[in-house]
């Protein structure tokens, strides 16, 4: 019998980007709090459900497809289903997209195994009949990350903008069209966001020319509740029931092991 104090979860999987999704104070941000992703998706589902976060900085989708199954095996397979995770997003493709200097790197994955990885992602989440949603790589300004990651430089092992939309664009095109799975394209809503505000720059949306600020982190929220709003609607928050009686329907006779 279940309780009304286990929830099903929401799951967030990807790199850095979501590894860094509840700090609102960045390094180069140190005294100018932000909105970050994983804090309003929390917000967002309190007393709906559980907001769980495992990000990894510096990961690309080769990484992605050992992690997977053991973190899914604990956050799911392992669990009741009133503590089973119901749906989540995965967001790889920043690293993979890195591209290859003369010496090489590893974080390197080229478009066509990026996709045929993301394909692997996503069928571990169906398989157990779980919720999914994916996210493109966005901007990138690599005269910042330079400044911010100078030993980068020399080795060639760089990102760009340019090779990011390449990946973002391949990973939209094939995950609406042939994996039929919501994809919210970050790169295009922020590159939109930019274009209607002509006074934000680049260094507004990025804190290092690769991680979020609040404006982007904002973004791509809004983004992925639209995505569940349309694909998931019963995933929503405004559409879930809350647990527990607002406070002004407790008595002292309520009794809250039923929720």
């Amino acid at each position: 019998m279940s309780s009304p104090f286990q929830y099903n979860k929401f799951l967030m999987f990807g790199d850095s980007i979501t590894e860094y999704s509840f700090n609102q104070l960045p390094e180069t941000h140190e005294h100018d709090p932000q909105f970050t992703l994983g804090a309003a998706f929390a917000d967002a589902y309190v007393r709906r459900m559980q907001v769980v976060r495992h990000g990894f900085a510096g990961y690309c989708t080769r990484d992605a497809l050992k992690l997977i199954g053991p973190v899914l095996k604990y956050e799911h397979d392992t669990k009741p289903e009133a503590e089973q995770v119901k749906i989540g997003y995965i967001y790889f493709g920043t690293n993979d997209s890195r591209v290859m200097g003369e010496g090489g790197n590893y974080q390197h994955v080229d478009i066509p195994q990026y996709l045929e990885n993301m394909k692997k992602l996503v069928a571990e989440y169906q398989k157990r009949n779980i919720h999914v949603l994916l996210v493109t790589p966005a901007l990138h300004d690599q005269k910042l990350w330079s400044k911010h990651c100078p030993e980068d430089v020399p080795t060639g092992n760089y990102r760009s903008s340019e090779v990011q939309k390449q990946y973002a664009d391949a990973l939209y095109k094939f995950a609406t069209e042939e994996l039929k799975v919501p994809c919210f394209h970050f790169y295009n809503a922020m590159k939109k966001y930019m274009d209607d505000h002509p006074r934000v720059t680049i260094g507004d949306m990025l804190v290092d020319g690769i991680h979020m600020s609040g404006i982007s982190y904002k973004i791509v929220f809004d983004g992925l509740m639209e995505l569940i709003k349309e694909n998931y609607p019963e995933y929503y928050p405004p559409n879930m029931k809350i647990r527990f009686p607002d406070w002004p329907e407790i008595t002292y006779d309520t009794d809250f092991n039923k929720g």
